[in-house]
């Protein structure tokens, strides 16, 4: 039995069986061909519960009914779809509204375990005293005035979910994570990549970071590459050899990283089949030192290029929308498609855009624009902290194949707008040529 107290002081017993032989006979019936996905779909019934009401006092906290028996699939940080079906709303439930169309009106992420309850809100348009398993969720994006509408599927080229589309008896069915990647929705305004880009982490901070339980800790987390909750994490090492004595050839092309797994796993085995088809995220930090146990993230990363070499080689790009990495504007964006007669600027291309010798480079000269002094910290505040260009100072003519950047001595940081004007002129103009022109400027306007 369970007892539920109520604001009033009183009690109410409920009786707990019924429940639990419920979710028994549905996961008998459905769970050996439905898996989890770590993607969510949340099925809302109109004529029970009032989903436009609710939406349109922009709530951000609550909790939703799950299927008992998928309740151990859920997990912090996953995230999910509320769908709603047919709308049957009499005029009386409406009150003068407009019936809904079916469709996504709102992006939500788990924000804790599932508990029992009996629960309900000023939503619904009937009591009940039925217990049920609910989740606590955050609603990340609020479509209620521009819901996706399912009959217009088809014109966003959303990938198909069968249960999402067609709909399903249940509170709750795991989702397709490409239908979900392929929603026309801005990937920013869901859910925030919970590291930032450059900065360091130890292994014990991505434990708190993501709440790794203590017996999931240490093991994989050592050893390279690891999966946690859909995600996969990678930890390479560059210019220094792993735990295990090798010393594999990663480093970065450009933008782009090239990074080779453990020896003994062929292309063929799933923890590489898992980062060439993620089912989530791959967070990929890197380190110069292997006894240092500091990483720094370099981003959330997707496969560009990969060779089934022993070890596998894989060309990592990172291209998430809701990180910033920051390029100048006139950068070659695929430096592999040009051919003989554009190698050199190739290359300063590319050292431009590495970001271990950009670090290096601000580490040293700092966020401020060697030429004109810009801040951009100073002036907009914590959006612009530790954004800069950073500018490669050899002449093409000097550049050769096997040449390595220096970032103390090759490399300068600079505003975009120097930056460009540097590039305005080839050969590129020098520094003081820049600011030599910049105050012949001032003195004119001065003296004018």
């Amino acid at each position: 039995m369970i007892l539920l107290f109520w604001g009033d002081g009183k009690t109410m017993k409920l009786n707990k069986s019924s429940l639990i032989q419920n979710e028994i006979e549905d996961k008998i019936n459905y769970s050996k061909k439905i898996e989890p996905t770590g993607f969510w779909t949340f099925f809302c019934n109109p004529k029970k519960w009032a989903i436009d009401d609710f939406l349109s006092k922009n709530i951000v906290e609550d909790s939703f009914s799950i299927t008992p028996w998928q309740k151990d699939w859920f997990k912090k940080g996953q995230l999910g779809v509320i769908r709603v079906g047919h709308d049957y709303r009499n005029n009386n439930q409406l009150e003068g509204k407009k019936k809904l169309q079916r469709g996504i009106y709102a992006i939500v992420e788990v924000t804790g375990p599932p508990f029992i309850s009996a629960d309900i809100d000023e939503h619904y348009y009937e009591d009940t005293n039925q217990i049920n398993y609910r989740v606590p969720i955050k609603y990340r994006l609020n479509l209620l005035k521009e819901p996706i509408l399912l009959d217009e599927f088809d014109s966003h080229e959303v990938i198909y979910d069968k249960y999402l589309l067609k709909g399903f008896q249940a509170s709750t069915m795991p989702l397709s994570p490409d239908t979900f990647r392929s929603l026309p929705i801005p990937i920013e305004n869901i859910k925030g990549i919970p590291f930032e880009v450059s900065k360091t982490y130890t292994r014990k901070n991505i434990y708190e970071t993501i709440n790794v339980p203590i017996n999931q800790q240490g093991g994989n987390w050592n050893t390279g590459y690891t999966k946690f909750n859909g995600d996969k994490y990678i930890f390479a090492n560059i210019n220094s050899a792993g735990r295990t004595g090798h010393n594999y050839d990663n480093k970065f092309i450009g933008d782009d990283f090239e990074w080779f797994g453990k020896r003994h796993h062929p292309i063929t085995t799933p923890s590489i089949q898992s980062m060439i088809n993620p089912d989530g995220n791959v967070y990929i930090f890197t380190r110069e030192d292997s006894n240092n146990p500091n990483f720094t993230y370099q981003g959330n990363a997707r496969v560009k290029e990969f060779e089934s070499t022993q070890p596998v080689k894989i060309i990592w790009a990172f291209n998430d929308e809701s990180e910033q990495h920051i390029l100048p504007p006139e950068e070659i964006k695929n430096p592999s498609s040009y051919i003989e007669g554009t190698t050199k600027k190739i290359s300063v291309n590319v050292y431009e855009r590495n970001p271990i010798a950009r670090k290096k480079c601000i580490d040293h000269y700092g966020c401020i624009c060697a030429i004109c002094n810009f801040s951009f910290n100073k002036t907009f505040g914590n959006i612009g902290e530790g954004f800069i260009h950073v500018h490669h100072l050899v002449e093409l003519s000097e550049v050769g194949r096997e040449y390595k950047v220096d970032p103390i001595k090759d490399l300068r940081p600079v505003c975009p707008n120097c930056h460009a004007m540097l590039h305005k002129r080839k050969p590129t103009y020098s520094i003081n040529e820049l600011k030599s022109i910049i105050s012949k400027s001032n003195n004119s306007l001065g003296g004018y």
